[in-house]
């Protein structure tokens, strides 16, 4: 069970380049809808971190390897339709960015001071949610975890390029953290 008193929630790369590379962008809108309420109606804090979609690698052999690998995951990216400028629109107005923390890499721990951020709130548990879920979310949940933070990803406030990585990294994840959607979140909190 969630503490919802004990809870921050942690919105990794909430940015329209991020945002235009995701194929679940409805979903993600309608998540992000319950997520507001649960904010207002129980005094959340909220910390958004941002990165560089593609940031510098200093080793040219890392990097080379993992622009063909970036490639690939880009390869799987749906279309762009008629709606996605209206979706976009939408994800600009869902939620003011406040706090916010630019970190380097995937893993949101990494060189920064995001642990002694949500220490300073008196919070132990964090809830993930924003951009990639097969990379940052990812590494970043898993990172919480070890870090010993009640750690829970809401599924449906997370995406990637493709519903197959989607799906794939969520699996993978719930090996080492929780999983909830904002439906189970609703029935639980009543919002």
């Amino acid at each position: 069970m969630i503490d919802i008193n004990d809870s921050i929630i942690i919105m990794l790369n909430y940015d329209d380049d991020f945002f235009k590379n995701t194929f679940s962008k409805m979903e993600f809108l309608m998540g992000m809808d319950y997520v507001n309420n649960l904010i207002k109606k129980f005094d959340l804090p909220v910390l958004f971190t941002k990165r560089e979609l593609n940031y510098k690698i200093k080793n040219n052999d890392i990097k080379e390897a993992r622009d063909k690998k970036e490639n690939k995951r880009i390869e799987n990216k749906p279309p762009e339709t008629s709606y996605d400028k209206k979706f976009l629109n939408q994800f600009r107005d869902k939620i003011e960015i406040q706090n916010q923390i630019n970190v380097k890499k995937e893993d949101i721990f990494y060189d920064t001071d995001i642990e002694n951020y949500i220490k300073k709130y008196h919070k132990n548990t964090v809830l993930l949610g924003g951009f990639f879920t097969d990379t940052d979310i990812f590494i970043s949940s898993i990172e919480a975890s070890l870090r010993e933070f009640n750690t829970i990803v809401i599924s449906d406030i997370t995406s990637t390029y493709s519903e197959r990585l989607y799906f794939q990294s969520l699996e993978m994840i719930s090996q080492f953290v929780d999983i909830i959607d904002t439906r189970d979140l609703m029935l639980i909190y009543d919002v």
